[in-house]
């Protein structure tokens, strides 16, 4: 049997914190390794810990839930992080996509959809909905070049991570095997400096590599976008 994902949740308000341990603790591939508070138990709890998933609130009393992404990727850069919030702004949602964590879910959702999307963070698949990726692609390009451009099907990979595609629809959208998709998805994180899929989608559309044309022609199947939606 595969070892149960260790989940670590940060949450400052205690009875929510409490009901996500008790919620993600009732999934039988699910441990919950400790709850913490803050953005300093986060770190010193994923550093001792190492979970595979954070799931941490955004609005914290030492700073943010991107700020746990960033620390997190240096202490643990192969645990995903999962941002909860109950105000998701046009600020917070850029600041999320930024920070290295693989997605955002409002504290509105039902606990059988935060606990299907634990799962989904595990894999390292974007967690975002189609309008909140839309409002990342309308930003204000940013006209530097890439030091290494990406290739026309790494372009192809990352228009389909814009529209929030699982690793399995793209590759077999792209006729490609999961192995040859990943290895795509590897070289876009490294060109564009990005940690998690969806900060390379935020930096793309930084730099103007994402349009709202190239996401209308790709309506492929999201399995992120399509959770995140409900």
């Amino acid at each position: 049997m595969n070892a149960p994902l260790r989940v670590l949740v940060v949450d400052d308000e205690r009875l929510f914190a409490e009901l996500m341990r008790v919620a993600l603790g009732s999934a039988q591939d699910m441990q919950v390794v400790d709850v913490v508070h803050d953005v300093a138990g986060a770190v010193a709890a994923t550093a001792r810990l190492r979970p595979d998933v954070v799931l941490s609130d955004y609005h914290l009393p030492d700073g943010t839930g991107a700020d746990v992404a960033r620390s997190v990727r240096r202490a643990a850069p192969d645990a995903s992080v999962l941002v909860l919030t109950g105000d998701p702004s046009s600020t917070v949602l850029a600041d999320v996509a930024r920070s290295g964590a693989v997605g955002h879910l409002t504290k509105s959702r039902g606990l059988d959809e935060v606990v299907a999307a634990v799962r989904v963070a595990a894999t390292g698949e974007i967690l975002f909905s189609p309008s909140e990726l839309q409002r990342l692609l309308v930003a204000e390009p940013n006209d530097v070049a890439l030091d290494e451009p990406l290739t026309a099907r790494e372009l192809e990979v990352l228009r389909l991570l814009a529209n929030g595609s699982s690793t399995s629809a793209a590759s077999t959208l792209l006729g490609i095997s999961t192995a040859t998709l990943r290895a795509h998805v590897q070289a876009i994180l490294r060109k564009l400096g990005a940690h998690s899929r969806l900060e390379a989608v935020a930096e793309a559309a930084r730099l103007g590599l994402i349009t709202l044309d190239m996401r209308a022609r790709d309506r492929s199947p999201a399995r992120g976008s399509a959770l995140a939606e409900g």
